[in-house]
């Protein structure tokens, strides 16, 4: 008889379905609510809710970096927080909620590197990331990205 062996912070084992990718459906509801945020934005008819989403996506991405080659490097995640951290500078001054031709280019890469993601992600992985996001907001830090990742 052989006898189990019980240690700490062991890995829990994963089921099957928690291995697979996230399903066609999955991906694709939650890439279409994140570019409809962006939509919505670059229409000129955001607001905070829209933004929190794009911020959302901006910080899974980066959390999810490792999950595909293109999503290494840290740079475009930072500039995308701060074109989003502009804008939301602007609604609270009252100002429309929407983003510059110039703006635009950031989110919109990071979205297409989330989209990526999210098709070649585990379930698992994703759900680690999600847990990863929650930790941060609870934490209330500024941001999860390296400051130095802007050069």
């Amino acid at each position: 008889m052989r006898k189990q062996a019980s240690h700490r912070g062991a890995r829990p084992v994963r089921t099957k379905e928690m291995l697979l990718p996230l399903s066609t459906d999955k991906v694709r509801s939650l890439s279409l609510e994140n570019h409809l945020a962006l939509s919505t934005i670059r229409a000129g008819r955001g607001n905070l809710d829209q933004l929190c989403c794009l911020l959302r996506v901006v910080y899974l991405a980066f959390y999810m970096r490792e999950e595909t080659v293109t999503g290494f490097d840290l740079v475009p995640y930072r500039r995308a927080e701060a074109v989003l951290d502009v804008c939301i500078t602007r609604v609270g001054r009252d100002e429309p909620c929407y983003l510059l031709d110039e703006e635009l280019p950031e989110v919109e890469r990071v979205l297409a590197l989330h989209d990526e993601q999210l098709a070649a992600v585990s379930r698992h992985r994703y759900l680690l990331a999600w847990e990863r996001l929650q930790r941060f907001v609870t934490d209330q830090k500024r941001s999860p990205i390296p400051v130095d990742a802007a050069k």
